[in-house]
């Protein structure tokens, strides 16, 4: 057995183990934020538009409201024409729904791209990965 051969082969799964594995599971938790984001958009998304078409965003509604440990109080909306929306860093910004809905649409278009890309740089991650793997089967196989 070669000790240089040997030497490399554990540099190699050092290298897999501490570095491209750890950075796959980040990425990995990268993309299941950004797909929950995405989740809650669309939930948002669906709530406006159920307002609009049934009318409700002038009228009002009544809902009950969870104030901490499942207990809930009744609550009455009597105009759901505006909403404040999230727009990053603690800020928040009173739209109309229609409003809402387009800066709704940009985020979602937004997070896609987001998605597409860390899923790209997972396939990459994964491929570096086999490669070291297929390295160090071809170096064990030298040593035989």
């Amino acid at each position: 057995m070669n000790p240089d051969i040997q030497e490399k082969i554990i540099k190699f799964e050092t290298f897999v183990n501490d570095v491209l594995r750890e950075d796959l599971a980040k990425l990995e938790q990268k993309l299941d934020t950004k797909n929950a984001d995405i989740a809650e958009f669309l939930q948002l998304k669906t709530t406006i538009t159920t307002l609009q078409n049934n009318g409700l965003d002038q009228s009002g509604f009544k809902t009950q409201v969870d104030v901490g440990q499942n207990f809930f109080i009744e609550a009455h909306v009597p105009n759901a024409s505006t909403i404040l929306l999230d727009v990053g860093l603690g800020h928040f910004v009173e739209l109309s729904l229609n409003d809402a809905l387009a800066v709704i649409n940009v985020r979602i278009k937004l997070l896609e791209q987001q998605i597409v890309h860390f899923r790209k740089e997972i396939a990459k991650t994964n491929a570096h990965i086999k490669l070291i793997l297929l390295s160090i089967d071809q170096l064990q196989g030298l040593e035989d």
